[in-house]
């Protein structure tokens, strides 16, 4: 009976449930003494308190893991976004002088929306070292025990920071593209067609010759 008591104790959800347990088995005479009900109640508090912490509660993540999977998504929706915007402006129409000019513009923006991706990326790696944890510092000899992560704030901040970076290079590629001369393309017909042409006859027919 103790044995069940203890174990129900280590997986109860909620400190308040385990006392309520504990307090529950001393008054129906389970064989145990106070100091062993003291110390399962104990354990089953931290074990909650760190399971709160840690973990996830949708999908029963540590909490470092589901700060990073978070930070990622945000960046890569972002990037995603300013990307499709990028891509949008490739049919801009602009002389055929200017068209080498426009591509290049927009590569090149494409170019440093990826490479601010990466950093941002690498950054949130560092914020969020390891998958179960970062270790906290131990003297030597001891067991290792997990930080809590703390990151969260500086970590928001900087996700924040890095979409406004890319958002500034998408935007700086369409005032470069709006500043190009654009035209808008006519019916082909129309090319080369004289001013004073309007219809296929002429504005007289000449008088044929008369025969003697």
């Amino acid at each position: 009976m103790l044995s069940k008591l203890l174990t129900l104790l280590s997986t109860t959800k909620g400190a308040a449930a385990a006392a309520v347990i504990a307090t529950a088995a001393v008054s129906t005479s389970v064989a145990a003494t106070n100091q062993d009900v003291q110390n399962a109640v104990n354990t089953a508090v931290q074990n909650v308190t760190q399971s709160t912490q840690d973990k996830d509660d949708a999908k029963g993540q540590p909490a470092i893991v589901a700060a990073r999977n978070a930070a990622d998504k945000k960046l890569r929706d972002a990037f995603q976004d300013d990307q499709q915007k990028l891509k949008k402006l490739h049919s801009t129409h602009v002389d055929s002088t200017d068209r080498a000019k426009l591509d290049d513009t927009v590569n090149t923006a494409d170019a440093a929306l990826r490479a601010e991706l990466t950093k941002a990326l690498d950054k949130v790696a560092t914020f969020t070292l390891g998958r179960e944890g970062r270790e906290s510092p131990k003297p030597t000899g001891s067991p290792d025990i997990k930080a809590t992560f703390t990151a969260q704030a500086d970590l928001d901040t900087w996700v924040t920071d890095e979409i406004g970076v890319m958002d500034k290079i998408e935007k700086g590629a369409e005032i470069a593209v709006a500043a190009l001369p654009t035209f808008t393309p006519g019916k082909p017909a129309d090319a080369g067609k004289p001013a004073d042409v309007t219809t296929g006859k002429p504005a007289t027919v000449p008088t044929p010759p008369s025969h003697p």
